[in-house]
């Protein structure tokens, strides 16, 4: 059975997940599929673990304690 909701957008592109699909998800977090034809598909993905989605990143990066470096090169290796 498919339900249907109408939900708005705000300014800010967020939208709103009524409290009993909320309820019934259990999730809070999704991934977000933009598929061909335009539509949007929100998928639950309940708790992970970063390692569910790779398997290892490389950075060139010295000392690992400085977080913002660490963090300008996640952004530059992506």
């Amino acid at each position: 059975m498919i339900e249907s909701y109408l939900v708005k957008m705000d300014r800010f592109g967020r939208i709103l997940i009524p409290s009993s699909v909320r309820r019934r998800v259990g999730a809070r977090v999704f991934m977000l599929e933009v598929l061909d034809d335009g539509e949007l598909r929100l998928k639950p993905l309940g708790a992970l673990k970063l390692t569910e989605l790779f398997d290892a990143i490389e950075v060139d990066v010295e000392d690992f304690a400085d977080t913002h470096v660490l963090k300008g090169a996640f952004y530059r290796e992506g």
